[in-house]
């Protein structure tokens, strides 16, 4: 069984193996929770509730390519493990039978206001 450790190496145009730490924040209500992503002792992802996909759009922008190894906070042991470049394509939304991956929307996929949502309608 490997170890896992909190390290990762830098790889410039190569596929490697990054592993972070995923520390559970509690959002309140029906929201659930909340988590942060820390990598190398700096935060990488803060407050989200897709962890994994905003994870890896984010070390996709920084350049890495290949394995996320996302280990528990508190014990340090490897919760997820997923390739970087197809979660980056993906989000997590609630499904009818419970939670799915769907493409990922920016947000400019997305209307802003309503006057967006529906064309024909002027701000009052």
């Amino acid at each position: 069984m490997p170890k896992w450790r909190n390290e990762y190496r830098r790889c410039d145009n190569c596929r490697s193996v990054v592993t972070a730490r995923l520390h559970p924040l509690r959002a309140g209500g029906r929201a659930g929770y909340a988590y942060s992503v820390i990598l190398d002792g700096k935060l990488l992802v803060e407050r989200c509730r897709d962890p994994e996909c905003d994870a890896a759009r984010a070390l996709l922008a920084m350049g890495h390519t290949g394995k996320l190894v996302l280990c528990d906070g508190k014990t340090g042991k490897p919760r997820t493990i997923i390739d970087i470049e197809r979660a980056a394509k993906l989000s997590t939304e609630e499904g009818p039978h419970g939670p799915r991956f769907v493409k990922h929307r920016t947000v400019v996929d997305r209307a802003s206001s309503l006057e967006e949502a529906l064309p024909g309608t002027e701000a009052a």
